[in-house]
């Protein structure tokens, strides 16, 4: 009985090290990104001449649980696999897998991100291919940590 509670207690030590410690190698594109620009084969997709009467911008979406990307143009959608496959120091490359050929490649992943205030970020992304272009945009802002106000009573 007292090996189990050695072992118990050193697997649970090892498991909170790791989570402590545990760096992600990649980037992380999860989320719904605001769309600049999408080139598909050399033809300009977004921004139309519709675009200009329309104030907000078509949302792509990035889902990391099941690896897809949803890409709105005109009135389809486009779904893609998503899998990432390189990484040389800051450059990053993803490999998307589409029904649509001018997505179905692989694409260099430039990203840029420009601070506007003290908690707030822009994250501009784009990805590349030979004559695809896909660029997004997502506005950041992160509030400031507050400590919970100490209540009379409680420890």
């Amino acid at each position: 009985m007292k090996w189990f509670k050695r072992t118990i207690i050193s697997i649970s030590i090892i498991s909170i090290l790791f989570l402590a410690f545990y760096k992600p190698k990649g980037i992380n594109l999860e989320g719904k990104w605001n769309v600049k620009e999408i080139i598909l084969d050399g033809e300009k997709k977004y921004p139309d001449t519709l675009a200009n009467f329309i104030d907000f911008a078509p949302e792509v979406l990035i889902n990391g649980w099941s690896k897809t990307i949803i890409i709105p143009i005109s009135r389809k959608e486009i779904t893609a696999k998503l899998k990432y496959t390189d990484k040389e120091k800051d450059h990053y490359k993803i490999r998307l897998f589409s029904t649509e050929k001018s997505i179905n490649r692989s694409f260099d992943v430039i990203v840029d991100t420009l601070t506007t205030g003290p908690q707030s970020y822009v994250v501009n992304v784009l990805l590349k291919s030979n004559k695809t272009l896909i660029s997004l945009e997502k506005s950041l802002m992160i509030p400031p940590w507050k400590p919970e106000f100490p209540r009379k009573g409680r420890p």
